[in-house]
């Protein structure tokens, strides 16, 4: 899907966190959980505004902060692909203390950057300070990850039981076996009844 001047990726799982985890094109990568989707800077922020995880004008103020200091921009994308790494092995293996300890101190940094504001529709909201600079992106996406860590949604989360997939999604039903479009699915089912 492109948002600008970016191509994001699909929509697979309805929750920030795990959108975060899931792969650019799907399935068949080599490096699963999938193909890099996080390129660059500019597709980090622009994706974190795309999700409602930071509003528009932070993402033109960041988009326009990572050209004008182009390493901390690449340190803040290198910190993403750790969190990534981290947070998709937490949501997979809930035994694994240390991704949990690292994605717990990045949300502990969220915490500590996040203002409590009066939105305008009347509500209050926990929003990410623009003082997170070009970090605000990652901290946004692991204060969503907090989230659903410590919600019984959490319990539902599931990996596309095909191998060379690596989706993660909320299966609240029990029903479901392959990730959101189920062609990985059909495809193993194919090579199964070959």
């Amino acid at each position: 899907m492109r948002v600008g001047e970016e191509w994001l990726p699909w929509s697979t799982s309805g929750h920030p966190a795990l959108e975060f985890c899931n792969t650019y094109a799907g399935w068949g990568g080599p490096g699963l959980p999938g193909s890099d989707w996080l390129r660059s800077y500019s597709t980090l922020a622009v994706w974190a505004g795309h999700m409602d995880l930071a509003e528009d004008h932070l993402v033109a103020r960041l988009l326009k902060q990572a050209q004008q200091h182009p390493d901390e921009a690449t340190a803040a994308l290198d910190e993403a692909r750790g969190f990534r790494t981290n947070l998709y092995a937490c949501l997979t293996d809930p035994e694994d203390v240390r991704a949990f300890k690292a994605v717990a101190g990045l949300a502990q940094d969220a915490a500590r950057t996040s203002v409590f504001t009066r939105g305008e529709d009347g509500l209050a909201h926990w929003r990410l300070s623009p003082a997170a600079g070009l970090r605000l992106p990652v901290l946004a996406t692991a204060r969503s990850a907090a989230e659903l860590l410590a919600d019984p949604r959490r319990l539902t989360i599931r990996t596309c039981s095909s191998e060379d997939c690596g989706w993660l999604f909320l299966d609240q039903g029990g029903r479901r076996r392959w990730c959101s479009l189920a062609t990985c699915g059909s495809r193993r089912q194919q090579a199964v009844g070959a």
